[in-house]
This record gives structure tokens, sequence and C-alpha cells, in this order.
């Protein structure tokens, strides 16, 4: 595959940038890089940044941009954490849209067609659009879909900002398509635990999180090896976001104070607005908490219900 004869002849940039982090992930990049490639729509480049492997990680690498034009790929000198790599191949990227991809998720070939399509025809231009997801295991079999929906439609970013805290989960929608220059406009990927979550209310706050009904297009595999598994305690994961963080903070303390700084840090909201997503944010944090609680009460009071 090469890119598309109008890049070629226009010089102008891809539709899509995907970058692509990595660190050790040969166990399952080829075939992660297999199903960017596959995509009905090949307007796009492939950024890669290996962060510094010690596997057979830019071997992979090596072939693959050998063999498609679109990758670029650099090879980091040491291991600088997932944050700074997430950002950095962000940074990279010249499209109009962007998307961030894992080393161990796979796309179905409609993928980027169906959401750029989603941006094209709404009225007012998403934040980030993302598909229906299954969960994969290992040798790829789907385990269950994934049940969370992140649909933020509505004018107000109070609003929008309620409804984004109430479909966190596993968070598939980081892996959606964002329209780049409101995700500039965040703070991307923080050195600390989820920020990701923090990421998507940053989104929330600029403009709708559009989730898109139909086929599942994307693919979350768990396996033992995944960041989630393989760092058993905060300070575990704190290091795989940045070897250098250190917090005096709790995960949790961190991420409500990232929450409402989020809040204060976005531009474009009048002070009036700020004070009613503050109340909103808060409000969606308690209930949600409340709704966790009550599911886990639940199970232990009818384990077998």
């Amino acid at each position: 595959m090469t890119m598309s004869k109008t890049q070629l002849i226009s010089g102008q940039p891809p539709v899509v940038s995907i970058g692509l982090p990595v660190y050790n992930g040969a166990n399952f990049l080829a075939e992660a890089l297999e199903s960017i490639l596959a995509q009905d729509m090949g307007d796009f480049e492939l950024i890669i940044s290996d962060n510094g492997s010690t596997d057979e990680t830019p071997d992979i690498c090596a072939r693959f941009a050998a063999r498609d034009s679109r990758i670029r790929w650099q090879r980091q000198p040491s291991n600088m954490g997932a944050a700074k790599n997430y950002n950095l191949v962000f940074r990279l990227a010249s499209a109009r849209y962007f998307k961030w991809a894992a080393h161990d998720d796979l796309l179905m070939p409609q993928f980027l067609s169906h959401c750029i399509a989603a941006f094209e025809t709404s009225a007012n231009v998403p934040a980030l659009v993302y598909p229906r997801s299954d969960f994969i295991d290992e040798s790829g079999q789907v385990l269950r879909p994934d049940p969370a929906t992140m649909h933020t439609g509505s004018a107000y970013p109070a609003v929008r900002v309620f409804r984004a805290i109430q479909g966190m989960s596993k968070v598939t929608s980081v892996f959606g398509l964002f329209h780049r220059d409101t995700l500039a406009r965040t703070g991307l990927i923080g050195n600390y635990i989820s920020s990701d979550y923090v990421l998507l209310v940053e989104c929330a706050l600029l403009g709708n999180i559009m989730h898109l009904e139909g086929a599942p297009l994307f693919q979350r595999r768990f396996h033992q090896k995944m960041s989630v598994k393989a760092n058993k305690t905060d300070q575990e994961v704190l290091r795989w976001f940045d070897p250098e963080a250190r917090s005096k903070l709790t995960a949790q303390q961190r991420l409500y104070l990232e929450y409402l700084k989020s809040v204060y840090n976005i531009g474009g909201l009048t002070g009036f607005q700020r004070q009613l997503c503050a109340v909103s944010l808060i409000s969606s944090v308690l209930s949600r908490r409340a709704r966790v609680a009550a599911g886990r009460w639940r199970r232990q009071l009818f384990p077998h219900a």
C-alpha cells in the first residue's frame, strides 16, 4: 500500500495522522500495524515512536516502514515514559484529524472512513468521534462488547462534562478520532494516573464527543502484559506514565484536582460557564461514585442475582 495519488501530487498533509507510541510491543505490534494499513481510506500518515524498546519492536517498525511510505518512525534512546511518548507523536502530526493507536489493539477497515464521515456531516465540528468497540483476548477472540457509551451531544459545556464523566469506564474513546485543532487546546496526556480521563473532560468542555452506532469498528485487547495489569501498584502505574513523576497526593485526589483545574485551564468559557461546569463536574463525580458503590453493595448482598 502507498500514499494516495492526491497526496503525492499535491504535497498537502494527509487527512489523518495516526500516532502509535510503543514500548516492548513485539507481541502484537505487527497485527496492529496490519489493521491500520488495511484501512479503506488510505490518505493518512502513521507516526511510530519506539520508546527505547529492548525486544524486537525496532525490527518490526523498520520492516513495516520499508514496506509503506506512509510510515514514519523514531527510536528514542531511552524510555521517557508513556505520557511524553503519546504527546510526541501528536506534536509530530500534520493532518486535520488525529488518532492515537496502541500496539495491541485492532481497527476494522472502515474505522477511519466512518469517523471522518461523521465529522464532515456534523453541523458543529465534534471534538472527538469514536465507534462501538469489542474487548478481545490475547488470541483475538471477542470477550464482550464494550458497554460504556460516552456521547455528549449538547450545546452546553456543563451538560457535556456531566455526560462525559458518567461515560468513563475503560475509556476506549481516547482511541477514537480527534479534531486536531481541538485536541491541541487540551493538556494532552499528563504525567499522572488517569490523565486520559482528564483529557476527555477537556474535550467535552471544548465540543461534543460523538459515539457512532453500527457495527463495532475497534477491538481493545486485554492481556497480562497490558499496562493496567502489568503495573500492580499506583507507584508502578505512575512510573509507567513518567519514570520521573512524583506525587504527594493519592491517584484519586490528583484526578479530582486535575478535573477541576481543567475547567479553569480551558479557554473560551465565560466566568458563569466555568462555575456551571465546576458544579456539573462535582455533581457527576459524586453521582458516579454513588452508582459504583451501589453496584458493589448489590453484588455483595445478592451475589447470585
